[in-house]
């Protein structure tokens, strides 16, 4: 049997360059990568309220019944992604505080849960705690340092690029 004549894939090769550059930009620039995100993730909070309005009129036009806990967690939300892309600083110190946190609340959770991979041999189990608590102690270090979480982000997000514009670039060929 003969292959098939793959050709180019020029959207892949474009979205890969560009994958490539953005990930140049956010290590050249991490302060505006933070800032972006804490501005991007405002937007998000703000349509999410937005949406969370509307679903909570389709309850009571629906269903005939109120929710102001809805419409309450809209408005707050709303405010929280006003503050967010209002106040920049603001936004991109609880976007570092919130990964730090949600490092620590993982490693606590790997920590509870390592009991049940004894039963995959002690030496397994052992591992397991000890990654736990390297991971509890980076958390840590994250929570109470907050410019190396910040650092951590825009390192993570510039890995993100580059591995997707190099396999896009790849795959275009």
């Amino acid at each position: 049997m003969s292959e098939p004549k793959r050709r180019f894939d020029w959207f892949g090769f474009i979205i890969g360059l560009i994958s490539l550059y953005a990930g140049y930009l956010v290590l050249w620039y991490p302060l505006k990568s933070l800032s972006t995100i804490a501005i991007v993730f405002g937007i998000f909070v703000i349509l999410r309220g937005v949406y969370q309005l509307w679903f909570g009129s389709q309850m009571t036009k629906f269903l005939g019944v109120r929710s102001g806990w809805t419409i309450f967690t809209a408005i707050v939300n709303i405010i929280i992604g006003i503050i967010f892309v209002s106040h920049v600083h603001v936004g991109v110190a609880v976007v570092i505080y919130m990964f730090a946190i949600w490092f620590l609340l993982d490693a606590v959770f790997q920590i509870f849960t390592s009991r049940f991979y004894h039963f995959f041999g002690k030496k397994y189990y052992i591992l397991i705690v000890i990654l736990a608590c390297l991971n509890l102690l980076f958390a840590f270090i994250l929570l109470f340092n907050p410019v190396l979480a910040g650092s951590f982000i825009v390192f993570m997000l510039a890995f993100f690029f580059f591995a997707t514009g190099i396999s896009e670039l790849i795959e275009a060929f």
